[in-house]
């Protein structure tokens, strides 16, 4: 597997009770990641901090996101909340390029999430993807707001926690990650002003204004 950026997702004993405060002690066992600009590499214009951990039913994502304009629109799953503001999941348990799985979530607690297909490599960038949206990954999730949503300049921050069923994804070499299994992800954010600027955050940047890059995916590695 080709090395890059690497997080070790540590196991917890239990699971997480989610309430989007990512307030439970577990939260804490996990390292935190701060996202970079995604095209430049450079520290973020709005911090957004992740951690990662792993029971043995589910992997737990949280995202912390200092946020002065909260907002979006979107209320029905799979909507494309990737227009508006969102944090995005992009996960491999195979490793592979060419197909992994893709999780949203939004300030207002909608999800998209699809299993995505692509002949994309980084020596054919001008390939395609294709989103199948009937996936269902079975994920549980909480979101909480500080501040006032919907106006600009009076928001403070928003969070969001994520179980993500371990049941529902395929091409892992363990239907449970043991000890040394790795499997390829990203983690993203989209900062958007309604009308305005739109940031683009990452773990692993892709160098440009696109998310669907997998062979810049880095490497979660269950400890």
């Amino acid at each position: 597997m080709v090395e890059g950026k690497v997080y070790t997702c540590r196991r917890i004993d239990r699971e997480i009770a989610l309430t989007g405060q990512i307030d439970d002690p577990l939260w804490e066992l996990g390292d935190v990641i701060r996202l970079v600009d995604n095209v430049t590499g450079k520290d973020a214009d709005q911090q957004t901090v992740v951690r990662m951990v792993y029971s043995g039913t589910s992997l737990y994502i949280a995202f912390h996101c200092e946020d002065d304009y909260i907002w979006g629109t979107y209320d029905q799953r799979d909507s494309p909340i990737y227009n508006e503001e969102c944090v995005e999941v992009f996960l491999s348990p195979a490793g592979s390029d060419h197909q992994y799985y893709e999780i949203n979530v939004s300030p207002k607690n909608t999800v998209f999430d699809a299993c995505i297909l692509s002949n994309r490599a980084s020596h054919r960038e001008a390939a395609d993807f294709t989103g199948l949206t009937d996936f269902d990954s079975g994920i549980t999730t909480k979101v909480h707001i500080e501040g006032e949503f919907g106006i600009p300049g009076k928001g403070r921050f928003w969070s969001v926690e994520y179980a993500i069923p371990f049941s529902e994804l395929f091409g892992a070499q363990n239907p449970v990650p043991v000890p040394g299994d790795e499997w390829r992800i990203n983690l993203y954010r989209i900062d958007s002003q309604e009308g305005g600027a739109t940031r683009y955050y990452a773990w692993s940047p892709t160098g440009k204004i696109d998310f669907h890059c997998p062979w810049k995916f880095g490497i979660l590695r269950f400890n």
